[in-house]
């Protein structure tokens, strides 16, 4: 198993566009806890909305992920694949800081804006993105690279979660929004300055550098191989 985890790691931090997806969606993750890890007590608190009106701007704002579902596989045509991942992961972003931009008059209407524009990025983006790297990853490494890459993406949750709730305490809960807000703008920065920005298709399966350890299929093979080599010996 510790061969296998090795070699699905390999495989994601050793592949450029792999690698920057991981950093892009670590970094997306991490300071977007950072923003919501006190959104409802920002919510309650500081701009006093009650709970039908945040279950509205849920329930409503999450409409814009049916929006990005649609056109999801219709921008790569448009703009091509790279582009349609930065687009997705910058229109996620930048909703963001409408949230501590908010006052008690203004925040049924940016939060809701937040949360359609947050909700389109999001399906835009990860459709994409899983897509791309699922497609460049050969048949017999896509378990080992998806765990590799969700112990990495949602790794950092909890960490931006705590750093959240800490910052909140220190400084207020407007300014920790704020950090995330400013911090998630940088999630992009991955992008474009790796190969995913140029691409209009997705490329071919990457095999990858070589395993440093054999599997334990290939372990299993090897020694099945041996026990049959010296049977026949005479």
């Amino acid at each position: 198993m510790l061969a296998e985890i090795r070699e699905g790691l390999a495989v994601v931090l050793g592949n450029p566009v792999l690698r920057a997806i991981a950093a892009t969606t670590s970094t997306s993750n991490l300071f977007g806890s950072i923003a919501f890890a006190t959104f409802i007590l920002f919510a309650t608190q500081e701009l006093g909305l009650d709970a039908v009106a945040i279950g509205l701007i849920f329930g409503i704002g999450n409409i814009g992920a049916l929006a990005g579902a649609v056109i999801a596989g219709r921008l790569p045509k448009w703009i091509g694949v790279g582009r349609t991942i930065m687009l997705g992961i910058v229109v996620g972003a930048v909703a963001v800081p409408l949230v501590p931009l908010a006052t008690p008059e203004t925040a049924f209407a940016l939060l809701l804006v937040n949360g359609f524009g947050g909700a389109i990025g999001s399906m835009v983006y990860n459709i994409n993105q899983v897509s791309l790297r699922q497609s460049i990853t050969p048949d017999r490494l896509q378990g080992r690279m998806n765990a590799s890459m969700r112990f990495i993406v949602w790794g950092t949750i909890p960490i931006g979660t705590l750093i959240g709730g800490a910052l909140a305490a220190a400084l207020g809960l407007r300014e920790a929004i704020w950090v995330g807000a400013i911090g998630g703008l940088t999630a992009v920065l991955w992008l474009l300055f790796s190969p995913v920005r140029t691409m209009r298709e997705a490329p071919p399966p990457w095999e990858g550098p070589a395993p440093t350890e054999p599997s334990a299929v290939a372990q299993e093979a090897e020694a099945t191989q041996e026990t049959e080599a010296a049977e026949t010996t005479p």
